[in-house]
């Protein structure tokens, strides 16, 4: 009698680089007329940790990752007249610093992850928002805050007057930096909306960064350049300008942008002034802060 030979029927992958606290899933399976039975070995050995299960499709689990999981793993296929073996080598495991991250190593579903940017240098990890769909699918870590939402500035004339603390949703700026710096790039959008109100000029209004310096230069325009987005086209709405807003007539306006110097992100404080009607004249502003979004893997 002719029997089939003993093949694998599913293969595990050769190389596999998992992120600490992950779990991680080796599949293997085999086929012929005499019923196989698979063993799994780790370096060789047949005694794997406590944390590691087979299920009854014969699928390796480990239920969190962690350095002392590197190793090869060696799937042993037999049968009552032969044997074969193939195997995969987990790498030493990666922190899941950034969403970026996690789209590359374990996942392309947006929601909630816990990630830690530090790699266990100290700082704690904290919880974000992955967006695993924006900037062609990178995965966008995403940081909410408490001053999204278009704010009215009125009554405070002096410049830089009005103040807003911006908090960020379960994180430091200690590990918001940290974010930054395994990050390739980020991104804040911040919007003026302004009625005979200043922005730049004197200036009347700026925003803080992470290290409490004084920013004044607004979204889309360049770093230092004391200049909004419309300042860099020289398409102003008084040419002379350097931001829409600093025509400073009674006329609706807007200055508006990215700011995207990740050295200095995210936004720590806003600051505005000239919104005082006291002096027979209806000054008045909004702000819009947009969320903090990190994405692209700075070490690659």
């Amino acid at each position: 009698m002719i029997f089939q030979s003993l093949n694998f029927s599913v293969l595990p992958l050769k190389h596999l680089t998992p992120l600490l606290g992950f779990p991680v899933r080796l599949s293997c399976a085999a086929e012929s007329d005499l019923t196989p039975s698979i063993t799994w070995l780790k370096d060789g050995k047949p005694s794997l940790t406590a944390d590691t299960n087979i299920l009854e499709n014969n699928t390796l689990i480990i239920r969190k990752v962690t350095k002392s999981h590197a190793g090869l793993y060696t799937c042993r296929a037999s049968n009552a007249l032969s044997t074969i073996e193939t195997s995969v080598e987990i790498k030493t495991p990666v922190a899941a610093s950034s969403c970026s991250v996690i789209r590359k190593y374990v996942s392309g579903s947006s929601g909630s992850f816990v990630i830690d940017p530090d790699g266990n240098g100290g700082l704690a990890p904290f919880t974000v928002y992955c967006d695993m769909s924006d900037k062609n699918g990178v995965g966008v870590t995403v940081i909410s805050h408490d001053s999204e939402s278009r704010t009215l500035v009125d009554g405070y004339e002096g410049d830089g007057e009005y103040s807003r603390n911006i908090h960020y949703s379960g994180a430091t700026f200690s590990q918001l930096a940290k974010l930054t710096d395994v990050s390739t790039n980020c991104e804040q959008f911040i919007k003026y909306e302004c009625y005979d109100s200043l922005l730049l000029q004197n200036p009347a209004g700026w925003w803080v960064s992470r290290n409490s310096s004084k920013m004044t230069y607004w979204g889309g325009a360049v770093p230092g350049s004391n200049k909004c987005a419309c300042g860099m086209t020289n398409s102003c709405a008084d040419p002379s300008k350097r931001c829409n807003c600093d025509k400073n007539d009674a006329v609706w306006r807007e200055d508006s942008g990215l700011l995207t110097d990740k050295t200095q992100l995210p936004v720590k404080q806003l600051r505005f002034g000239d919104t005082d009607r006291r002096f027979g004249h209806d000054e008045i502003g909004y702000h819009t802060l947009g969320k903090l979004k990190c994405y692209g893997i700075a070490s690659e």
